[in-house]
């Protein structure tokens, strides 16, 4: 395939829904060619709970998306989230030969960082460096070709569970698909939403999903702390399911057609129509009923979040804010409430720099299928010096066939 015509395909599994997403990547950037998405019921915070139910859901997501984008489709980049998500940061070091450092000593002393003591169960996925040092100088971003005896680096290094990522390939493989790559969702949404002036000023994104919420932060342009909050836009769905009495398929309608997180922004008057269950006629209630039912859970899950971004130490280094992104991301008032609740600005991030299908890449429901083909085609960003990229861990294929291509392309 053209390197300048490279077809990318992103599998995004979440808890309500499965996304596979088809763009194109070329010098100019990407374009998205088509999307896919289906309702997913076999999937819980970002583990597999019925391979049948993801397979399923894959498929049509993957026939959607195919059909949209007149692309067939048999390797993806898949996306991981979930609470078993999480990120360290490490340092490695080595000393050159020659006294000039080469593309070869930034490569061993990536590995050299990327060596972590760690469970059998859990795996490595993302290798990310933040900053060089080259005899004690710091804060270097491409060594190559400086003098210097001791190399270093600083990296973020995130992890998952084995088990997560042995039956995400088996539904992906059950669905005629290769998964070629993993990344990390929470690593993902941040590349399709961030500016770079956030990432230098520092800044956290929140990906708030169904299930759960993927927190990253970023302090000079670097990743240095990933984590999972065990919350997202479900625990709301059940409060006001519980609350109003009403069937949980309901109460997701009337949070997404109706639901305000911040009652101050409500005016005063406005009625819901709310169905009850046991076939009983639907009940009239004010819509002031649904906000204090929903501002509630989220004030508790941006407390959460607060007491996540104060852990990490980097509370004071946060000038850019918080970027709220995600499916949860589009109830009307979450930023301004956010923005109470944290001291900080609050804004609702979207795809960013998007080309083609522009009327429905603008939902924060997409930004981790569409980060994912950001992260895959980094390659192409000139502006981003290769040692500060991330470390790509493409998957080589197996069998014969793989062994044949691997061969030609060692010979030609």
């Amino acid at each position: 395939m053209n390197r300048k015509n490279e077809v990318i395909a992103t599998l995004d599994l979440g808890t309500t829904k499965v996304t596979v997403l088809v763009t194109e990547v070329g010098e100019a950037g990407l374009s998205v060619l088509g999307v896919g998405t289906a309702e997913s019921e076999g999937l819980r915070k970002g583990m597999v709970i019925s391979i049948g139910k993801t397979v399923e859901a894959i498929r049509k997501a993957k026939h959607d998306a195919e059909q949209m984008s007149g692309c067939m489709i048999s390797e993806v980049i898949a996306g991981v989230g979930g609470a078993h998500i999480v990120g360290v940061n490490n340092h490695g070091m080595i000393t050159t030969k020659h006294n000039e450092i080469h593309k070869a000593d930034v490569r061993r002393v990536l590995d050299a960082a990327a060596v972590l003591s760690m469970p059998l169960d859990r795996e490595l996925m993302n290798v990310l460096p933040s900053q060089y040092v080259v005899d004690e100088h710091d804060g270097i971003k491409d060594p190559v070709g400086m003098s210097g005896v001791r190399v270093e680096v600083e990296t973020h290094l995130i992890t998952a569970a084995r088990t997560a990522l042995d039956n995400i390939t088996k539904c992906a493989e059950r669905s005629g698909l290769r998964i070629v790559e993993f990344v990390a969702n929470p690593l993902a949404s941040a590349l399709a939403v961030l500016e770079d002036n956030e990432r230098e000023l520092g800044v956290v994104v929140l990906d708030l999903g169904g299930g759960s919420g993927d927190l990253t932060v970023w302090v000079n342009g670097s990743l240095l702390h990933t984590s999972v909050i065990g919350a997202g836009g479900n625990l709301i769905t059940q409060d006001i399911a519980t609350g109003l009495r009403t069937p949980i398929a309901c109460a997701e309608d009337l949070k997404v057609k109706h639901g305000v997180a911040c009652g101050r922004l409500l005016a005063d008057g406005e009625t819901i129509d709310v169905p009850d269950v046991g076939g009983r006629p639907d009940k009239e209630l004010s819509r002031h009923v649904l906000t204090e039912i929903i501002e509630p859970r989220t004030i508790e899950i941006f407390g959460l979040v607060r007491r996540e971004i104060q852990k990490t130490g980097f509370d004071d280094l946060l000038a850019g804010g918080l970027v709220l992104t995600g499916g949860a991301a589009r109830m009307p008032g979450l930023a301004e409430l956010g923005d109470e609740i944290l001291n900080m600005p609050v804004r609702v991030g979207v795809p960013r720099d998007v080309r083609g299908l522009t009327s429905i890449m603008g939902n924060p429901a997409l930004s981790t299928p569409y980060g994912l083909a950001v992260y895959a085609a980094l390659h192409h960003h000139h502006e981003i010096p290769w040692p500060m990229q991330p470390v790509r861990n493409v998957k080589s294929k197996s069998g014969v066939a793989g062994w044949i291509r691997k061969v030609a392309g060692f010979l030609f």
